[in-house]
């Protein structure tokens, strides 16, 4: 099949709208907000920002053109030096998502894209394609886990540990500390500058924090060692009314690690979010973190979203006369 690429139609624009936002309640937000009247605020919301009711802001849309006729659509933006695909929806998204993607690969050449970006609902079956017929990393993922199910199977943790509420003191060191490290995951990332990645860390900070230890929905908790009476890291949950909750940040200090602590820390977690009667946990976690990737599996977390990239390859070079 050849296939092409064409604006979409305005007048068709509505529509698709309508269908996007039920896109993502079912496959983004439902997983990870449990309520379906939250799931569909939050979808209603995420289409807003990017695809307002008067027309598209920072983003547009192309149609996807087959031999037979219309074959698809596809949702594009520009973030940085990358071309990024947010959604997209072909009718045989098997048999079309190598030439879909080689016309995606001409098309970030010509914006001088340096990568191509997969922001990949896991359950949208063309998104499933597109990275199946390229040569796609996982930088990062969304997961979820359903507490309202059987605990998790797997190895009970090596230490028992509690969580507390953190205090004044514990929480600047846990600041302090956080912050630099997740400015080293954006630098490694996302190849910042140091001072930017730490700007940007500081920033991410502060607008998830405003109020420090007092920011509302947000639960700070101190990671304790029972066998040692010894902080030896931190659990940032954010809640997400009226039955989810959010890992924003597990912490375990240096000298601690390689212990089990983390994982002792996230059974923890789920016995403390059981008791709040939270149904669903969700977390993000980066490539590079191998063992984190790894505990979350064996938790029985499951991939809701996913952010795949692969370098723009070189143009072929031109035949010239003979």
């Amino acid at each position: 099949m050849t296939v092409q690429l064409v604006p979409f139609p305005a007048a068709e624009y509505g529509a698709w709208r309508s269908r996007q936002v039920e896109r993502r309640r079912r496959w983004q937000f439902a997983p990870l907000w449990s309520d379906a009247d939250a799931a569909h605020a939050r979808a209603r919301a995420a289409v807003d920002d990017l695809a307002p009711a008067d027309g598209l802001s920072g983003t547009y849309l192309m149609r996807v053109l087959g031999g037979d006729g219309e074959a698809g659509w596809l949702w594009l933006t520009r973030q940085g030096g990358d071309l990024l695909v947010l959604d997209a929806e072909m009718a045989e998204p098997e048999e079309t998502a190598a030439e879909v993607l080689g016309l995606l690969v001409h098309h970030a050449r010509g914006g001088n894209a340096s990568y191509l970006v997969l922001d990949r609902m896991v359950a949208a079956p063309t998104m499933a394609a597109l990275a199946k017929a390229g040569e796609f990393r996982v930088e990062s993922q969304t997961m979820a886990l359903d507490l309202t199910r059987d605990a998790p199977a797997g190895p009970a943790a090596a230490r028992d540990v509690e969580l507390r509420p953190m205090t004044q003191d514990t929480f600047d060191a846990y600041l302090d500390a956080a912050v630099g490290e997740y400015a080293r995951e954006l630098q490694r990332t996302d190849d910042l500058p140091w001072d930017r990645a730490l700007d940007r860390s500081r920033a991410d900070y502060d607008t998830l924090l405003p109020s420090g230890l007092a920011s509302p929905g947000q639960v700070l908790l101190d990671v304790v060692d029972l066998a040692t009476g010894a902080n030896v890291g931190a659990m940032w949950l954010g809640m997400r009314p009226p039955s989810a909750a959010f890992v924003n940040d597990l912490y375990i200090l240096s000298p601690h690690r390689g212990e089990g602590l983390g994982r002792a820390a996230m059974l923890a977690a789920l016995d403390w979010c059981r008791h709040q009667e939270i149904d669903v946990l969700g977390l993000t976690v980066f490539r590079r973190n191998t063992v984190a990737r790894h505990l979350y599996r064996s938790l029985g977390f499951t991939a809701v979203m996913q952010v795949l990239r692969s370098p723009v390859p070189p143009a072929p070079p031109v035949a010239g006369p003979r």
